[in-house]
């Protein structure tokens, strides 16, 4: 059985869960408290970066990277459409669109939250800024389209589900009608909300403040 390394908070890793829970495969959890220097250790010793997820996929092969171990969980079930397609052209959409959110909404939020938390230096208006042409971005991309990155659900939409749900919270998304539609039906499906759930209980001591109903 293949084993995840993660945490249920992190949004990078609930990009992996929501693959996981699309394609309903079984997995090991290991979850992960980077502050406790024994989680953190053993974490090294299967991922040296010491950065999550990691995937050890039952052979002694390791995978990190969030949407190479999503990439890899289309292998596992040949049955089911991938959330990322085998012609190359046709994925080049959605790999663009995964890098565009983890590097334009993703990492911005990281370092707005680390500057909160932990008093790091950050140009909040710049980081900000970032987010919201990122919003502007994907705004113009979706006319037309059922989901991120097309007619199908896929890698882009693991990744945007959480990004926009964390960054929404400290960039509103605002005016941007397809990508609020996009939004609200992400947050409906069955695999994100569970991923929501579980991710509940780390609530507490995050730089957010939570609507109710959120």
């Amino acid at each position: 059985m293949i084993k995840l390394h993660y945490h249920p908070f992190a949004q990078y890793c609930q990009k992996v869960l929501i693959a996981l829970y699309e394609h309903d495969l079984p997995f090991e959890r290991v979850v992960v408290d980077l502050g406790d220097p024994a989680e953190r250790a053993a974490l090294a010793r299967v991922w040296p970066f010491t950065k999550f997820p990691a995937l050890e996929t039952g052979d002694g092969t390791v995978l990190g990277e969030s949407g190479v171990i999503v990439e890899y969980l289309d292998t596992l079930v040949p049955h089911r459409t991938p959330l990322v397609p085998e012609d190359r052209l046709a994925g080049l959409e959605p790999r663009m669109l995964e890098r565009v959110i983890d590097h334009y909404i993703a990492d911005p939020l990281t370092r707005l939250v680390l500057a909160r938390l932990m008093g790091k230096p950050c140009d909040e208006d710049a980081e900000r800024a970032l987010i919201a042409t990122a919003y502007d971005f994907l705004e113009a991309r979706l006319p037309g389209r059922a989901w991120t990155a097309g007619a199908d659900f896929g890698l882009a939409d693991c990744t945007a589900a959480p990004a926009l749900f964390y960054a929404n919270l400290m960039v509103p998304i605002g005016e941007r009608p397809l990508l609020a539609d996009l939004f609200a039906r992400l947050r409906a499906r069955p695999s994100i909300a569970r991923v929501i759930d579980e991710a509940r209980p780390y609530r507490p001591g995050t730089p957010f403040d939570w609507p109710d109903g959120y």
